[in-house]
C-alpha cells in the first residue's frame, strides 16, 4: 500500500506493517520517516536492530539472507534496517525481496530506504509485492513554494512559532536546502530568548552569522585556521557565551565526523556520503582535510574530551572550561598546541 509521507504520523498510530519502503532524494526526510518507523516499532516492543549498508558491488542479496534467515540473538523481536541509496537489486536481491514480501517475517520487521524511484522500477515485480504486502512511502522534495510553511511547521514542532515573513526570509537564506532550514531553526531555539521568531529575529541570526560566532568556529576549525579559532573563542568569551553553546555546536559537528570516518574506513566514497549529510560543496574541502588527519579512533577521543568539558561545565569536575574548549577546538583543527606571538609589557 502506497502511504503518502504526510500520512505517516497518523499510520503510526495504528498496527505497525511487517515491511517499509521509504524512497526519495530529500535525504533528511527519508531518515526522518526511517527514524518515526523504528521509534514506534521500539513501543511496541522491537528491542534489537541490525543496519545493513550497502556499498555499490557488493553482495548484499547474501546479506539479506543470511540477516532475515537467522535467529534473534536474544529472542526479541528485532528490526532490519537496509539503506540501498541507489543500489539497484539484481536477479538474486529481486528473488529474496519477492520471497520475504510473500511470507513476512515473524518477529522481524525490514524498513528499506533508497533513493527516488523511476518509473521503471516501480513496475517490477519485487516493488509490486511490497506495494501488494507492505507499506511503500514516496517521499516527495518540499518545494520553494512550500518551503516557508513547512518550516513554520518544523519550527512548531521545536516550540517556536515563526511569522510567514520569517519564515519566507529563512527560505531564502538557506535556499531550499532542508538540512540547512532545520539546524537554523535548532540554532533559533538555543539562541532566542523567545519562543517568537519574526523578521528582525532572523535577520539578526543572518547578521551574526557574518561575525564571530560559534558556527564560524567550527568552519575555522575544520579548515584548520588555528589562529582564527582561537580570536573567535577570545570574542565568544568576552561576550559571555554560554560554554553549552560552544560544547554543544563541536560536539555535534565531531559526531557527524566520526560516522563519516567510520563509513570511509568501511570503503564508502566520500561523494555518496556528502550526499547523504547533506555536506554542502563549499565545506567538503574542509570536510576532506578533517578526515585525512582524523580517523574514526581520533573522533571518539574527541568526543570523549567533549565528555569531559561537558563535566566541567556541570560543576562534576574542577578546570578551566575556556581553556579546555580552546584545546577541543584545536584538536580538531589539527593542531593541539599553538605557538602565539605575544608582545612584552
Amino acid at each position: 500500500m502506497k502511504l503518502a509521507h504526510n500520512q505517516l504520523e497518523q499510520h503510526l498510530t495504528k498496527k505497525l506493517a511487517s515491511i517499509y519502503l521509504v524512497s526519495g532524494d530529500e535525504t533528511l526526510l527519508v531518515q526522518e520517516a526511517v527514524a518515526s518507523i523504528r521509534h514506534r516499532a521500539r513501543q511496541q516492543g522491537f528491542t534489537e536492530r541490525t543496519s545493513l549498508v550497502i556499498e555499490a558491488g557488493s553482495d548484499w542479496a547474501k546479506q539479506l539472507h543470511t540477516e532475515t534467515h537467522s535467529l534473534s540473538l536474544f529472542a526479541t523481536k528485532r528490526i532490519i534496517e537496509l539503506h540501498l541509496a541507489s543500489t539497484k537489486p539484481n536477479a538474486a536481491a529481486t528473488k529474496i525481496l519477492k520471497d520475504i514480501t510473500a511470507s513476512p517475517l515473524t518477529d522481524t520487521m525490514l524498513i528499506i530506504s533508497t533513493n527516488k524511484l523511476d518509473s521503471k522500477t516501480e513496475q517490477t515485480a519485487w516493488f509490486k509485492a511490497f506495494d501488494k504486502n507492505g507499506i511503500t512511502i514516496p517521499v516527495w522534495p518540499i518545494t520553494i513554494e512550500q518551503l516557508p510553511t513547512w518550516i513554520m511547521q518544523r519550527a512548531k514542532k521545536s516550540g517556536l512559532t515563526f511569522t510567514p515573513d520569517a519564515a519566507k526570509r529563512l527560505a531564502e537564506q538557506v535556499e531550499g536546502n532542508l538540512l540547512a532550514a532545520s539546524q537554523e531553526i535548532e540554532k533559533l531555539g538555543l539562541l532566542q530568548t523567545t519562543r517568537t521568531i519574526d523578521l528582525p529575529a532572523i535577520e539578526q541570526a543572518v547578521t551574526d552569522n557574518a561575525r564571530f560566532d560559534i558556527f564560524s568556529l567550527v568552519e575555522c576549525a575544520l579548515a584548520g585556521n588555528s589562529q582564527r579559532c582561537i580570536r573567535i573563542l577570545d570574542n565568544l568569551c568576552a561576550d559571555d557565551t554560554e560554554p553549552l553553546l560552544v560544547l554543544w555546536a563541536l560536539t555535534r559537528e565531531i559526531r557527524t565526523l566520526a560516522e563519516l570516518a567510520k563509513q570511509a574506513k568501511q570503503g564508502v566514497a566520500l561523494g555518496p556520503l556528502f550526499s547523504k549529510y547533506r555536506i554542502w560543496e563549499k565545506r567538503q574541502p574542509a570536510v576532506r582535510r578533517f578526515l585525512q588527519q582524523h580517523n574514526q579512533a581520533s573522533c571518539w577521543a574527541l568526543l570523549t574530551h567533549s565528555s569531559h568539558i561537558d563535566r566541567l561545565i556541570k560543576g562534576g569536575t574542577n578546570g578551566n572550561i575556556w581553556d579546555e574548549l580552546q584545546q577541543l577546538t584545536l584538536k580538531i583543527a589539527g593542531n593541539a598546541i599553538i605557538k602565539l606571538s605575544i608582545p612584552l609589557s
